[in-house]
This record gives structure tokens, sequence and C-alpha cells, in this order.
């Protein structure tokens, strides 16, 4: 008895779905490669086999449009909170105000064809696309000359998962600075119960934590002073 194949176009529509939500996490791309068996994804993101047929065309064109969108979502929270008078900190909150300025907002847009070449031309703007990433409290000013995470020659996204401190891609807002210290207090409570040399290593992370808060108090300034 022969038996019938579920139409792909569903598969694939719901796959593409989920890939879109994951694509938008710190370290999303190593996340779908776990997935969806994409390896090369993780190795060489610009140039590697797409999508089930493993053409260009295919998941490579959608993570592109989904973090072209997540980047100019970020750019536009920035707007939003500098204009609403938080401070910004680091090496690169000059050029951080330039993509917030010059980031578009996609607001109700449809999605063609053509969009996810725009998508792609928009993320090849070097240090000027700004990469959220809450794990590492910080925004991320892409430009590859800079990047600690050690990204491709062609990478136009950092290793969000491989954030290193000290990297001049880097900037802060007064939210940021205030997640680290919440984050500083749970991991004391964590070494509260933990085995002294674990203990001893949950401690050391939380003084980092504030005191990256307070170079941040000490270093921040308003959107007006850097412009």
């Amino acid at each position: 008895m022969a038996t019938r194949t579920p139409p792909r176009t569903a598969s694939a529509d719901t796959s593409r779905t989920l890939a879109w939500h994951i694509a938008r996490r710190p370290g999303g791309l190593v996340a779908l490669a776990i997935q969806y068996g994409h390896m090369r994804t993780v190795l060489d993101a610009r140039t590697s086999s797409g999508y089930g047929s493993r053409s260009r065309r295919g998941i490579h064109s959608v993570l592109d449009v989904e973090t072209a969108l997540a980047a100019a979502d970020t750019a536009a929270r920035l707007r939003d909170r500098l204009a609403a008078g938080e401070k910004i900190s680091g090496p690169a909150a000059r050029r951080a105000l330039t993509a917030a300025v010059q980031g578009p907002r996609f607001e109700g847009r449809t999605i063609t064809q053509k969009f996810a070449k725009q998508a792609a031309d928009y993320l090849a703007r070097d240090g000027l696309v700004l990469f959220d990433n809450p794990d590492a409290f910080l925004i991320c000013v892409f430009k590859r000359d800079n990047a600690l995470c050690e990204p491709g020659p062609n990478a136009t996204a950092p290793n969000q998962f491989d954030c290193r401190p000290g990297c001049g891609n880097a900037v802060r807002l007064d939210r940021h600075a205030n997640e680290l210290l919440e984050e500083a207090d749970r991991i004391n409570q964590l070494a509260a119960h933990a085995p002294q040399p674990l203990a001893r290593r949950l401690r050391a992370t939380a003084e980092r934590h504030r005191a990256t808060t307070d170079t941040h108090h000490a270093t921040a300034q308003p959107a007006e002073d850097l412009t």
C-alpha cells in the first residue's frame, strides 16, 4: 500500500517560522545547526548551503531577513531609550548613534522576494549594524576588524555566543547596567549555597559585573553630548 507523503510546503513554512525566532537569539545559528543539521551555517554563515535543497536561496535568505529586522528593531529601541534620557557608554557609542539614526523602521511592511537582497545589503554595512546581546548585557555595533569574537573574513554578524569583554564594538545603556546589577545579586545568592571553590568563582563573576556597572556609570553620556 502506497504511503502518502505530507505536503512539503506546510513543513517548510513551520520550520522557517521557528527558524526566524531562533535566529534572533545570541548563538541562534548554532541552535539552528543542531536542530536542522546545517553545520556549515556555523562554519560560514555567508557561503553555506541553503535550507532543505542546499541552495543559496534557502534558509540564509530567510535568516538575512529576520536578522536585518532584528537589527532594525535594536536600532529603533536604542533611539527610543536615548530619547527617553538613558545614557550610553562604550568604545562604539558614536557609531551606535550613527547606526541608530540611519537604521530604518520596518513597521507593517510586506516582505517580498526583493526584500531578501535588501536585508543582505543592510547587514553588509560593516560597522553600522546593531545586534542586541541580552546574555552579555550589551549591544554590539558589529565591525569585523574590531571584533574579539573571531568572526569569519566575510561575516556580517558577530559570534554572539562568544562575546568577549573589552571588545571595541560594545556599547551599554543604563538598562544594561541595571540588568548587570540584578544578575550580580542573583549570582551572589547562588554563591551563598554553593561549594566553596564554585562560590569563589561565582562571587568573582558578580564582582566583575559590578565593576562593569561602575565603569558604565562613570563614563556614560547622553546622546546629545556625542553628536
